[in-house]
C-alpha cells in the first residue's frame, strides 16, 4: 500500500510539472470556464423580450383601452397603435411588428402572429394572454368568476438565467473535465514514454489516479469560479445546500476525467482522442441533459437515451441544490447513479492501461 502511495505521489508530481510547462491545461481548466460562464450566462436567454406588438381598435371602449394600457405598461412589449387592420397587416408583412391584436366592435380580440420563429410565436402568445389575464384578475372582472393570483415557485424572478446557469455548469464541467484528460494517456503513447512507465513497478491503478488528481484540482478551480459567479453575479439562490452542489460536482467531475482517460487510453492518438471526447461529452451534455430541450417534450427514445447518460442526473441535482431544495429521494437516486458512472469509467480506464 505504501508503494502505491509513493508511486501515485511521484507520478502526480510528474504530471504537475507537465501542467506547469504546458500552459494550455491551465487555460482549459480555469480561463475557459470563466469565459464561458460570462459569455453564455449573459448571451443566452430564454426570456421573450422586446415584442413588437401592433394594436388595432375598431371601436374604442373602456375594456379595449384598459387592455391596451396593460399591454403598453408591460416592458415585454413595444406597442404600436394602428388606425386600421389593413395598415397593421402591411406592417406585419414588412416585419415592422411581430403580432397584431385586433379588437373588433363587439370587444372581441383576435391575435395574429408572425410564425416564422415558432418557439418565439408560442411565447409571444402566452405573454399576451398572461398580460390580459393578469389585468382582468387585478381588475376583478366579473366574467372570470374568481380572482386569480399566480405565484411562481422556485424562480420568483421569472428569469431564464436561473435555469440556464446550472445547465452551463454542466456543460463547462463536462468540457473541461474530458478535454483535460482526453490527451494525457495518448500523449504518453505518442511520445514513447508509456512503454517506459509500463516497464516500471507502477500499477495501472496508481497511473490512473496520478493522472486524475492534478487535473481534478485544476478543474475544481474553474468550477469554484463558476460557482462564485452564479451566486454573486447571477444571483442564484442556494436552497438545497452547498454540500449537494459540491458533492454532485465532485462525483461528476471524476466521471468526466475518467471518461477522458478512457478515450485517451483506448485511441492512443491525441487527434482521434480529442474528436471522440467532444462527441461523447459535449454533445450529450448540450443536447441530452435537458438544458436546451425539455426532455418531457422529447420523443420517448430520446428521453430514454438521455437517461442512459450522466449529464441529465447531474443537472437535476444542480437544480435541486440551487433552486428547489428537498426532493431527498431524487437526490439519493441521482447521487448513486452518478457514483456508478464514475466507478465504471474509472475501472475501464484502469483495465485499458
Amino acid at each position: 500500500m505504501n508503494k502505491v502511495v509513493v508511486h501515485i505521489w511521484a507520478l502526480t508530481q510528474k504530471e504537475i510539472r507537465q501542467i506547469v510547462r504546458d500552459k494550455s491545461a491551465f487555460v482549459l481548466g480555469v480561463i475557459l470556464p470563466i469565459i464561458l460562464i460570462f459569455l453564455f450566462g449573459f448571451g443566452i436567454s430564454f426570456d421573450v423580450k422586446d415584442i413588437q406588438l401592433g394594436i388595432v381598435k375598431e371601436k374604442s371602449s373602456q375594456w379595449t383601452n384598459f387592455y391596451s394600457q396593460a399591454l403598453g405598461a408591460n416592458q415585454t412589449f413595444d406597442v404600436h397603435f394602428f388606425t386600421s387592420q389593413k395598415q397593421a397587416m402591411q406592417a406585419l408583412k414588412d416585419c415592422e411588428i411581430e403580432a397584431i391584436l385586433f379588437f373588433n366592435a363587439k370587444e372581441q380580440a383576435q391575435l395574429l402572429i408572425d410564425g416564422v420563429d415558432a418557439p418565439r410565436a408560442t411565447m409571444l402568445t402566452n405573454a399576451v394572454k398572461q398580460t390580459i389575464g393578469n389585468a382582468r384578475a387585478a381588475h376583478g372582472d366579473a366574467e372570470l368568476g374568481v380572482k386569480v393570483v399566480h405565484r411562481i415557485w422556485f424562480n420568483e424572478s421569472g428569469e431564464s438565467r436561473w435555469y440556464i446557469v446550472p445547465g452551463l455548469m454542466v456543460i463547462i464541467l463536462t468540457m473541461t473535465g474530458t478535454v483535460l484528460t482526453g490527451l494525457v494517456i495518448a500523449r504518453e503513447w505518442e511520445r514513447g514514454t508509456m512503454e517506459a512507465l509500463l516497464a516500471t513497478p507502477v500499477t495501472p491503478f496508481a497511473l490512473i489516479v496520478s493522472k486524475i488528481l492534478p487535473y481534478f484540482i485544476l478543474a475544481m478551480l474553474g468550477w469554484i469560479v463558476c460557482l462564485v459567479v452564479a451566486l454573486l453575479i447571477y444571483g442564484l439562490p442556494l436552497r438545497g445546500g452547498m454540500w449537494l452542489i459540491t458533492l454532485s460536482s465532485v462525483i461528476y467531475l471524476v466521471f468526466c476525467l475518467g471518461l477522458g482517460l478512457m478515450v485517451s487510453a483506448l485511441t492512443r492518438s491525441q487527434f482521434l482522442s480529442s474528436q471522440i471526447t467532444i462527441l461523447l461529452s459535449f454533445l450529450p451534455a448540450l443536447l441530452l441533459s435537458g438544458f436546451i430541450f425539455d426532455l418531457r417534450s422529447a420523443p420517448q427514445w430520446a428521453n430514454l437515451l438521455a437517461h442512459l447518460l450522466p449529464p441529465v442526473y447531474y443537472l437535476e441535482l444542480l437544480k435541486v441544490g440551487f433552486l428547489t431544495g428537498g426532493m431527498n429521494n431524487l437526490v439519493v437516486k441521482n447521487l448513486i447513479i452518478l457514483t456508478l458512472f464514475a466507478l465504471l469509467v474509472f475501472v475501464v480506464s484502469v483495465r485499458l492501461c
